[in-house]
């Protein structure tokens, strides 16, 4: 029998690159307001995050679906959750040094699908999800931009990994940033 998990929620889309120190430091002499807008940045990473608050809500709804009639409905804080947290360096800039790292965003809402299809009948005990989570550091005018980055790694069923079917994600109307944050 084929199950479907479907995780609904509201989170983040953060885009991201890496700005010489100097590049920064010169736009910050030329106009010291609005330096932000002067500078050019390169090619856009980007990483999905489930939302802040991901882990003490009760938002982010977890779907298990075993035909079109029959959803289940529960909470993620209703699953089993492995939460590894990592220092943002490691997410952002693993390799990249004397860098700062130039950030902007939007809020969307997103759905995860994954499915599987090797069990008679499913045990929501035996759902576990694991999650990387980041503290996200102030900008480099001391503010605060986002606390975390939270984001679901991957979904596991009685210990073996359960293969994404796709990623869906819409923009909401509130965009973040641009921010620079120095990460060293």
């Amino acid at each position: 029998m084929k199950f479907t998990i479907e995780i609904k929620g509201f989170g983040q889309r953060v885009f991201y690159s890496y700005i010489e120190k100097e590049v920064v430091r010169e736009a910050r002499e030329a106009n010291r307001e609005r330096y932000i807008e002067y500078i050019y940045h390169g090619v856009d990473n980007n990483l999905h995050s489930s939302g802040e608050d991901l882990l003490e809500s009760n938002r982010p709804v977890v779907y298990i679906i075993v035909n079109e009639k029959e959803k289940l409905r529960v909470s993620l804080s209703k699953i089993n959750c492995e939460v590894k947290s990592y220092p943002a360096k490691k997410i952002f800039q693993p390799y990249v040094k004397n860098n700062l790292l130039y950030c902007f965003g939007y809020n969307e809402e997103y759905i995860h699908t994954y499915s599987f299809s090797d069990v008679e009948e499913i045990d929501i005990d035996k759902i576990t999800a694991r999650i990387v989570e980041t503290e996200i550091p102030k900008t480099i005018e001391n503010n605060v931009w986002m606390q975390k980055i939270i984001h679901i790694e991957s979904m596991l069923y009685d210990g073996k990994e359960i293969k994404r079917e796709e990623f869906l994600s819409r923009p909401m109307g509130t965009n973040l940033g641009p921010v620079i944050i120095d990460l060293e």
